[in-house]
């Protein structure tokens, strides 16, 4: 029990000390630069880029005939086999006014898929319960 104790705090200080690398895509968007000042300043900030560029949306596969005359507006998105390819997608480089309240949605072009912009309110409500879930907020 004793040596079990000793092993989860060393875990425990060895996971808090080691910082956290910043997805490549958030170093294509703000520059090296900026990235190790945040890493020194703020590496929390790292947490939440990194979550934003996989969790701040959904892609839905819609049929063609459902898009028929809708109204969204189209987003050009990097696409493999005819759908996003959410590898290269880097959602920092989209000019999207994102919204406190409402979801914002978008035809994928060239595909049968919607990129559903979460509001900024799911987005934190999702963010929050991963910090909860990791131990990184209370």
């Amino acid at each position: 029990m004793k040596h079990t104790l000793i092993l989860v705090i060393g875990l425990f200080i060895f996971s808090s000390s080691t910082p956290i690398q910043p997805d490549q895509r958030i170093i294509d968007y703000l520059g090296n630069e900026k990235v190790d000042i945040i890493k020194k300043n703020n590496p929390d900030l790292i947490h939440y880029y990194n979550f934003f560029l996989d969790n701040s949306y959904i892609i839905s596969e819609v049929p063609a005939d459902k898009l028929d005359g809708n109204t969204f507006p189209t987003l050009k998105l990097p696409l493999i086999n005819g759908e996003v390819d959410t590898k290269k997608l880097n959602v920092l480089k989209l000019e999207i006014q994102r919204s406190y309240e409402e979801s914002k949605y978008f035809k994928v072009e060239g595909s049968n898929q919607i990129f559903i912009m979460l509001s900024e309110k799911q987005f934190i409500e999702k963010f929050n319960e991963y910090r909860k879930s990791n131990g990184l907020m209370k």
